[in-house]
């Protein structure tokens, strides 16, 4: 049985991917999305009621995985050789075929030479616990809702390009291939595995950023790519050096052993593969060239899959250096970016990339969670691994509705869109709300994480606390900014019919906020039925009653007359205020206004001059191109710090 509910969750995305790459009927196509996507979503829950289990597979599968390696491996050096070729020598091709050479030569060696048959000594290959069981959730059902709202999406993105060929096939090939690797790299115990699937997210990154072959896509995939290697080189060194400390590549062992000191480094290693694959600084302009993409591939990446893996190594692996040197500097890493990337993100005028930095932030934060290394810390970063996962594809995806609606992703034009697209309007506000204010679960684990920041007993924790803070209140800045575009009313603006619904379009989304506001409401049993079993695999789970984060003996969340109160915000002063039309007075433009489409007023001369208006981004201040010269440095300082510590100590 547990073999073959693994099987099917890694290996029947792979089968359905390749079975959509020879489909060129489009019905037929979306009809396989829906089905693998519906049995992804049941899969997951199976291993939910299934609960913790570990495999095995046969041994010779060790060798089809050493041979997928190299062909994977082989191809990314085609890849840097190719673009050698076609544009000379460049930063990304000599930085992609030496990071595949040091990758391939040192996994020869250690394979062939050093320890030839490591691979078969693993055991188990695969082990389900909680932990994994959180992140397949995650990766199958806000996946498989990303794949189906992709169905509608791609149909209108490719109309809009004026496309002769569709490009479908390969684009849905790479997403679903995407989910199986996922859930292969979540659930592997033997390192050796887990760094193949690691770097099949890498071909799914690149392949999907690239995929409209655009001059801009082909190089921010090849950025995506060579940075990716970063941490795929970072992997292989952890594998020599866990297996020359310790003699074995099994992930569990390496957690539980003793004597951590011996497996800093390695672990240090990991930590690396974690930041680049998770985007922080100095490496998140990948993740920010991987808005070139389509949205589809900008909610999978942000929100389910390929970013989250690097958190989840983070937290997978905080408790084997608990206590140590590179716990505080991870705690130091992740507090520097997520500060950093929320003040970036106040001077973004494009909806996308506002995302992405507070992806890149939120990711900072769990980080920081899992180097602050207490239960708590660990029970805040795992809660917002998942409400971010909800509440930032949700907003992936209605940034996407917007621009098939607009045809822009500035924020700008999407002034007084309450008015003209009230029904997506109003879930993407929710889902705004859901990622910045109380009961929402994103918030409620940002305190707990000030609480076990707070609370933690070392000479770092006032800055790694400032860090957070700080972080925390230019997040609010940026929100705030984006809600007012949304909310704002231009003179002249016609309150427009209710958009068309759209079940392939619209439906993931209602699924998600639905998602986003019961498990705010009822995080109490979340917390105890999910979270409390992945911390209390290596820690004391946090008590229920003796902590502010729950009221009650069994778990009654103060979430409820929170939500009760803004119902009440949001109810009465519509029940109440009546506004009759012969009330509502035009707003005074500096002149006489004009009946028109557009508002205008006449100024000087007579003159028609149109009414502007507009957010203050303060892009001299707190723009990229002042703050990241100082702001990149600074993160590699801190990277070369940590090292130089682990290496010391």
């Amino acid at each position: 049985m547990e073999g073959t509910i693994l099987a099917i969750a890694i290996m029947f995305p792979f089968f359905a991917g390749f079975i959509c790459l020879g489909l060129k009927n489009s019905r037929a196509r979306a009809s396989l999305i829906l089905f693998t996507s519906i049995a992804l979503i049941a899969l997951s829950i199976l291993f939910l009621r299934h609960g913790a289990f570990h495999y095995t597979p046969p041994a010779e599968w060790d060798i089809v995985i050493l041979v997928l390696d190299y062909v994977l491996l082989a191809y990314f050096l085609y890849i840097g050789i190719a673009d050698f070729i076609s544009i000379g020598i460049n930063i990304r091709n000599v930085f992609t075929i030496g990071l595949v050479l040091i990758q391939g030569i040192f996994l020869a060696l250690f394979e062939f030479s050093w320890a030839p048959y490591v691979p078969v000594e693993v055991e188990p290959i695969f082990f389900v616990d909680q932990l994994s069981i959180i992140m397949c959730l995650i990766i199958c059902i806000i996946g498989s809702l990303i794949c189906i709202y992709g169905i509608k999406y791609m149909e209108d993105h490719e109309r809009h390009l004026g496309l002769e060929r569709t490009k479908q096939p390969r684009f849905f090939f790479y997403m679903i291939m995407f989910l199986g690797a996922m859930n292969g790299l979540v659930f592997a115990n033997s390192l050796l595995w887990l760094c193949f699937f690691w770097e099949v997210t890498t071909l799914c990154c690149y392949a999907l950023i690239r995929h409209d072959e655009t001059p801009e896509a082909i190089g921010c995939g090849l950025r995506a790519l060579w940075m990716n290697l970063i941490g795929g080189a970072g992997f292989v060194f952890a594998i020599i050096y866990a297996f020359n400390r310790l003699g074995t590549l099994s992930l569990a062992e390496i957690i539980a052993a003793p004597g951590v000191p011996l497996l800093l480094l390695p672990l240090a290693f990991l930590c690396l593969a974690t930041f680049t694959k998770s985007a922080q600084m100095p490496f998140q302009s990948w993740l920010l060239g991987a808005m070139v993409a389509p949205t589809p591939v900008s909610a999978l990446l942000h929100s389910s899959t390929m970013v989250n893996a690097g958190v989840y190594l983070a937290l997978r692996i905080a408790p084997a250096f608990a206590g140590t040197a590179l716990s505080t500097g991870v705690a130091l890493f992740g507090g520097f970016t997520f500060m950093t990337t929320a003040i970036l993100a106040i001077s973004q005028t494009e909806a996308k990339r506002v995302l992405a930095y507070s992806t890149i932030g939120n990711l900072g934060l769990i980080i920081l969670c899992a180097g602050v290394n207490t239960p708590l810390a660990i029970t805040a970063g795992i809660t917002l691994l998942v409400f971010h996962a909800i509440s930032k594809g949700l907003l992936f995806l209605c940034v996407g509705i917007i621009e098939h609606n607009i045809w822009s992703k500035n924020i700008e034009d999407m002034q007084g869109l309450v008015s003209k697209l009230p029904l997506i309007t109003t879930i993407t506000v929710a889902g705004i709300i859901s990622m910045l204010l109380a009961p929402f679960g994103v918030l409620i684990s940002k305190w707990a994480a000030i609480e076990a920041t707070g609370a933690l007993a070392s000479y770092w924790s006032p800055l790694i606390l400032a860090l957070l803070v700080v972080g925390s209140a230019a997040t609010t800045v940026f929100w705030i900014k984006w809600l007012g575009r949304f909310l704002s009313q231009v003179p002249s603006a016609k309150r427009a019919k209710m958009e068309s619904f759209s079940p392939i379009y619209h439906a993931p989304v209602l699924l998600l906020i639905v998602g986003a506001i019961g498990l705010s409401i009822f995080v109490a049993p979340f917390y105890q039925g999910i979270i409390c079993p992945a911390v209390g695999a290596c820690y004391t789970p946090v008590v229920t009653t003796a902590n502010w984060f729950f009221w009650g003996a069994i778990g009654c969340f103060v979430a409820w007359p929170i939500f009760a109160v803004l119902a009440l915000a949001l109810v009465v002063p519509s029940l109440v205020i009546r506004l009759k039309p012969e009330q509502i007075r035009p707003a005074y433009m500096c002149g006489e206004n004009v009946e028109s489409e557009t508002a205008e007023f006449r100024s000087v001369a007579d003159e028609r001059t149109p009414l502007e208006t507009g957010g203050f981004y303060l892009a001299r201040t707190l723009g990229e191109h002042n703050l990241n010269r100082w702001f990149n440095p600074t993160a590699l300082l801190i990277l070369l710090i940590l090292f130089a510590l682990v290496v010391i100590l």
